[in-house]
């Protein structure tokens, strides 16, 4: 196959991840230098990347593999949500039962792949298995909030309701009206995950920091061109999210979608007691538009909303301002006492959506592999999907790999013009009819 492609896009979710700035300073990096040459190379070390890594790495001990990626692993997309590892998710009312079904058991096969290289590894990242819950604000929020119960009886998730007084002693404010909480979920600390992930891979995997992929070249090997030297590989393995389109991967398939966060310095005793009576929580929203709220385990406050298109510049700085703005106001309409505490970075990261839930999955030409992790519950989801691509790799059969295999392809999207049009009116709408849940 022969193939050629100049980057003109690089990975950059601006200049600040909270996360990431909470953790020491990590080991110098080692970057691409020289010529390098492996049987594999995997572009993109977040969650797709890392599981990829791990698990064909485990079927073929005698491979060589490199991992290799623009920025420190922690700092990117997977270092930067909200920390929620979900073994189930619902928006709504679910639109094709079977496919709800299908990706239901893929999350809970990442979420358990998950769990267990977290405990059998040891990796410290403040994991707690607390569960899952949804929020409501008002009359208009019950309504989202009984279309995310109805979408959960009709999976056989099993879950419990939560009324005001129950939220009040969980969060100590009766901001919300009512609440479901689902079980088999933990919250973490996401930057500090992915450091670990990267730190415990097996021994024939090489992790390249540092080193953005400025070209792309392929003939009879595929050759990846970086700022200080060059790397060559058998085969290619894609998980760079939405940046797979800079080597003609997946064009079309994905929106890119940005989403923002604020965390707080660390909280007071005083501060703290009035967050409730039971620790560290997790609220996320019943409306597509409502705030994903964490009180973590160091005792900061993390606050996400707003949504923006993220072809263009989605982390201008006046822009984070703006978003900053929203975020305090939110935790004001919460915690009145806590509207102006400190923020320690508010910053935003990059998710891709496919218009029908479908799957950008597979061997997309000789020896040219992609996965993505794409719509909701990205780390679980990145998780198996990075591992069940390993599995398919290496000719292993499960019944998670033909429940992937049998997902829809994402499929094509309009032109650039209308997409953009289409996403930031969708945008508008939820700003609209949830506001009252910011």
């Amino acid at each position: 196959m022969a193939l050629s492609s100049r980057v003109n896009s690089f990975p950059n979710d601006g200049v600040n991840n909270g996360w990431y700035n909470t953790l020491p300073e990590p080991p110098l990096a080692r970057e691409l230098i020289g010529t390098l040459t492996f049987d594999w190379a995997i572009v993109g070390a977040g969650i797709c990347g890392l599981s990829v890594a791990r698990r064909l790495a485990e079927l073929r001990p005698s491979d060589s593999i490199a991992v290799i990626d623009a920025m420190r692993v922690g700092y990117g997309t997977s270092g930067r949500n909200a920390g929620f590892m979900l073994s189930h998710h619902s928006h709504g009312g679910v639109a094709d039962l079977d496919i709800g079904r299908r990706n239901d058991r893929l999350l809970s096969a990442g979420y358990e792949t998950l769990r267990t290289i977290v405990r059998d590894n040891q990796i410290r990242c403040d994991w707690n298995e607390w569960g899952q819950v949804y929020v409501s604000v008002a009359s208009e929020g019950e309504t989202r909030l009984a279309a995310v119960a109805k979408s959960f009886a009709a999976l056989d998730v099993d879950f419990e309701h939560l009324d005001r007084d129950q939220l009040q002693h969980m969060t100590g404010t009766r901001f919300y009206s009512g609440a479901i909480r689902v079980g088999d979920s933990a919250l973490v600390q996401p930057a500090a995950l992915m450091r670990g992930l990267a730190h415990t891979l097996p021994a024939n995997v090489c992790l390249l920091e540092n080193s953005p992929v400025q070209e792309l070249h392929a003939e009879d090997r595929y050759r990846l061109v970086c700022p200080s030297g060059e790397l060559t590989a058998k085969k290619l393995i894609l998980t760079n999210n939405v940046f797979a389109e800079e080597f003609g991967v997946a064009r079309r398939q994905v929106v890119p979608m940005a989403t923002y966060a604020s965390l707080t310095r660390t909280l007071s005793p005083r501060e703290l007691r009035g967050l409730g009576e039971e620790g560290e929580f997790g609220l996320l929203p019943a409306s597509q538009n409502g705030s994903t709220v964490r009180r973590t385990a160091d005792g900061r406050l993390l606050m996400r909303n707003t949504l923006s298109y993220a072809r263009e510049n989605a982390f201008a700085k006046e822009w984070i301002r703006e978003v900053e703005t929203h975020h305090r106001d939110s935790v004001r309409r919460r915690w009145p006492a806590l509207g102006e505490v400190d923020f320690i970075a508010t910053w935003g990261g990059i998710l891709g959506f496919t218009r029908n839930e479908g799957t950008v999955f597979g061997e997309v030409a000789d020896g040219l592999y992609v996965t993505l992790s794409t719509d909701t519950a990205p780390m679980t989801r990145g998780t198996i999907m990075g591992k069940l691509l390993a599995e398919q790799i290496g000719g292993v059969q499960s019944e998670e790999l033909r429940l992937l295999e049998s997902v829809p392809k994402a499929t094509r999207l309009p032109p650039e013009f209308i997409l953009r049009f289409v996403a930031n009116r969708r945008i508008k709408k939820f700003e609209k009819v949830g506001a009252q849940e910011r």
